[in-house]
């Protein structure tokens, strides 16, 4: 019973820990599940805690059990401990591989993807996509993993997410990568996981523009935000994306280099405040700048 007390309780400040280590916006929706969470973690400490209990009352003589028995105490209450160790162990590690990525050049990461221990670790692979010196040879080669964990979100209680503290999925930061090339991001729009992507390949101004003509009428509200930003969006387009029910679509408009002068002005006179503040700062930004030249 203490034990499975003790499990419930590391278990939910390790989960608390995650939770405030995350930068997603969603990662106080953790704390709903954390009592379930801590009841999951309370039953392997709880029979652990029971078979280390019956090892140690065997040997006092304290109670009688088939040898069998014992074996199979002994091998559950050896089996916690070995596996805590083997995972700080490979944590620790991974830890130390994914620190030095983030100082690797060109070179140095093709060879880290070919050589490493953790050369299909999402972690690992999460990094590499992080580094802006990660060329178009190395995300193609990430691409191209078969793998459906590479387009679910990440996070570990180790130090192994670099600076993705929202812990983006790898394929995503491949999608957003500058270094990514066309042909890369084309087949990553052609994947059965291309919707968990498609953010990120509708912002990316190197996306071929017959994968981005698809979206041009749709209303899917991550599409609309990543044409919103994409600096290759026809005018036609962004003029669409400027009546958009979307806060976020017409806010993203402010942020793009390429939305014309005119729709600026138009979007500075919207009824939502932030939306117009942003709008006059990007036009007074552009003002500023072509004073300067």
């Amino acid at each position: 019973m203490w034990s499975g007390i003790a499990g419930a309780l590391v278990t939910a400040a390790l989960s608390v820990k995650g939770i405030f280590a995350s930068g997603s916006s969603t990662a106080a929706l953790g704390f709903i599940y954390l009592p379930l969470v801590a009841a999951l973690g309370a039953i392997p400490v709880a029979a652990w805690g029971a078979a280390l209990g019956h090892v140690v009352l065997r040997w006092r003589g304290a109670v009688q059990s088939p040898p069998l028995v014992l074996v199979a105490a002994l091998a559950i209450a050896a089996a916690l401990p070995a596996m805590v160790i083997v995972e700080v162990d490979r944590g620790l590690r991974l830890e130390t591989a994914v620190r030095e990525v983030g100082g690797m050049d060109v070179a140095q990461l093709g060879r880290a993807y070919e050589d490493s221990l953790f050369k299909r670790d999402r972690y690992f692979l999460g990094a590499l996509a992080q580094n802006p010196a990660a060329n178009a040879g190395v995300l193609r080669r990430i691409a191209s993993l078969r793998d459906p964990d590479l387009y679910e979100p990440i996070g570990s209680l180790w130090d192994v997410m670099g600076s993705n503290r929202k812990g983006i999925a790898v394929m995503r930061l491949v999608a957003r990568h500058p270094n990514t090339d066309s042909e890369t991001l084309a087949r990553l729009a052609s994947e059965p996981n291309a919707p968990r992507v498609v953010h990120e390949l509708a912002a990316n101004p190197k996306t071929p523009m017959p994968v981005l003509e698809r979206w041009f009428d749709s209303t899917d509200y991550l599409i609309e935000w990543g044409l919103a930003l994409n600096p290759q969006t026809p005018r036609r387009v962004i003029e669409r994306l400027t009546v958009s029910p979307n806060l976020y679509t017409r806010m993203n408009l402010t942020y793009n280099k390429a939305t014309p002068r005119e729709i600026l002005d138009r979007l500075a006179q919207d009824s939502d405040e932030s939306l117009a503040r942003n709008a006059k700062n990007a036009i007074d930004s552009r003002r500023a700048t072509s004073g300067v030249r």
